[in-house]
């Protein structure tokens, strides 16, 4: 990458004059190359003159011929009454190009500083100028000659959005020093860059809102010597699609670079969605991004997956009326995507009730089973799989608060019985309580869940032992209370102990998520089990007596002084 300086002041001595002169036009036209040849003896600077109108968009080029290498390159560009175009400019490559945007018509002055001696040559380069449409075919623009600027208009209208594609051609990305493509609003200030498009043969975007109507341009220049084409696309999105809320896959087409895909759809306050896109049949990227906007423009969320096969957003809806869903992939992105918006597969369950079951007939769609419940029940979800589409993986349970907080969870996939999973929770406040299934992938299925009370019984230190019973897929919890500092035992004996046995957990009081310390009863253990502690403060502890999966059993406990 060339090395640039801006000099701290203007360099004057003794100059040699010789005039670079092109024929006078109209601005963005393009000038013949006119060449001067510094002289063989050592100077101090060279001078060249040449004439430019308002409006020419121009470039020196310094080659540094027999200069000694070391040497640095210094070129100083002033307007016909003496004002610098920019500071003077220095480097320490073979080539140095020097951009001129001319702002008044006259004899414009370019300054070389040779302090060691040497030939070089000076060149006066030109601009190209060229024209395309939005959404209209690529535009291949050509560097023919070194330091040449490219020039591209097209239409804008003031608030629509564009995108930019730029990529470089072969010869054009193997380049190692800065090429740019600017792009440039009416009066000419630069709206955003894209640095060295198409480097490592991948295409850059990108994106802006037109600020004013007229007409916009994009500038293509390089530093070095490289000569060679980029193909740009510009592009604006079409007029939202309507697609229907629990209606049937929209299939959607990115069909030219840089493309961005938008639907709409009317949506009522208090709903939660989900747009689901799946786009296995698309090319040239590895993700489609899923952008919700409420009625008044707001985000309302936004997801992309590591694949395009298959990308899920959720989001609430704030406020009834049109809201926008918003596609987009990478620059070169081509083909089909089905995308659909729907609501979650629901039921309700009742503590202690049936089961429910719940159909998941779309890829993407979760179930949402909610369960009226007070603060404080201890309560167990359990998921049975009725049937399913294919095995993507492990199944993730989620059990949520009303405020959508997660207080339990299960895994369907694993074990001896990966069909089934149990989800022990405690509620926190009064109010709906939710099961979310969310299936991996494409997974579709049917799933059955059952909700399952617990029951308590209260004991003392050094009372006779009590007997505990759980229901099928429900647990059995005893409240006992402690002094701080007390070394006590926790005896259970076998009443009734399923197959695979029954989980037992001491928790703490501030225990709700159920971590505390514990052991398994195992079906033949005929001694039982102690657990031996030492509470650090008083208050009320809880032994949790868990069959295993949705199997019930009963142990004797009583708690003794160690």
């Amino acid at each position: 990458m060339r090395i640039l300086r801006r000099l701290a002041a203007v360099v004057t001595a003794a100059v040699v004059v010789v005039s670079l002169s092109g024929a006078t036009s109209g601005p963005l036209r393009a000038y013949a190359d006119r060449v001067l040849t510094l002289n063989a003896e050592p100077i101090s600077t060279n001078r060249a003159t040449f004439h430019a109108d308002d409006g020419d968009r121009l470039s020196v080029v310094l080659r540094r011929g027999t200069l000694p290498a070391d040497s640095r390159l210094a070129v100083d560009i002033r307007t016909p009454d003496g004002t610098p175009v920019h500071e003077p400019v220095e480097g320490v490559g073979d080539l140095l190009v020097t951009h001129v945007d001319a702002f008044t018509g006259g004899t414009y002055t370019v300054a070389v500083v040779d302090p060691t001696g040497g030939t070089g040559t000076l060149q006066l380069v030109g601009t190209t100028r060229m024209t395309t449409t939005v959404n209209g075919p690529p535009v291949v623009l050509p560097i023919k000659r070194p330091g040449e600027r490219v020039f591209v208009t097209f239409p804008a209208v003031a608030g629509r959005e564009f995108t930019v594609v730029g990529r470089g051609n072969p010869e054009m990305v193997e380049t190692e020093d800065e090429l740019r493509l600017t792009v440039n609003e009416p009066g000419g200030r630069e709206l955003g860059l894209l640095l060295q498009p198409g480097y490592d043969s991948l295409p850059v975007a990108m994106d802006f809102t037109a600020p004013a109507t007229g007409t916009y341009f994009l500038e293509m220049t390089t530093d070095d010597d490289t000569v060679g084409t980029m193909t740009v696309h510009v592009t604006a999105p079409a007029e939202p699609k309507p697609i229907t809320v629990n209606g049937p896959d929209q299939p959607l087409t990115f069909s030219r670079p840089g493309e961005k895909i938008a639907v709409t759809f009317p949506a009522t306050e208090g709903r939660h969605l989900f747009a689901v896109a799946r786009g296995a049949a698309l090319k040239n990227t590895g993700f489609v991004q899923l952008t919700a906007e409420g009625p008044d423009g707001r985000t309302l969320g936004a997801a992309a997956a590591e694949t395009p096969d298959l990308t899920v957003l959720d989001f609430d809806v704030h406020a009834t009326g049109r809201h926008v869903l918003r596609l987009n992939a990478a620059p070169l992105a081509h083909g089909r995507v089905d995308l659909a918006v729907f609501e979650a597969a629901t039921a309700t369950a009742a503590i202690g009730g049936p089961a429910v079951e719940v159909d998941i007939d779309r890829p993407g769609r979760p179930a949402f089973v909610t369960v009226p419940a007070k603060a404080g029940e201890q309560l167990t979800a359990m998921i049975n799989t009725k049937s399913i589409s294919s095995d993507e993986g492990l199944m993730h349970v989620t059990v949520r608060s009303p405020h959508g907080t997660e207080i339990g969870y299960a895994t369907l996939g694993a074990g001896p019985r990966g069909d089934y999973g149990d989800a022990p929770f405690t509620t926190r406040t009064a109010g709906p309580q939710t099961v979310e299934i969310r299936p991996p992938g494409t997974t579709t299925g049917r799933f059955t869940v059952q909700i399952a009370g617990s029951s308590t019984i209260r004991t003392r230190v050094g009372r006779p032992a009590v007997t505990a019973r759980a229901e099928p897929g429900g647990r059995a919890f005893v409240r006992f209370d402690v002094t701080a500092g007390q070394w006590l035992d926790v005896v259970v004996r076998p009443d009734r102990v399923p197959s695979d046995g029954i989980s037992l957990r001491l928790l703490a009081p501030d225990d709700v998520t159920g971590h505390g310390s514990g052991t398994t009863l195992s079906a033949g253990d005929t001694d039982g089990e102690t657990i031996t502690f030492r509470p650090p403060a008083s208050g009320t502890y809880q032994l949790e007596i868990d069959p295993d999966e949705d199997q019930g059993g009963s142990v004797t406990v009583q708690i003794k002084r160690h």
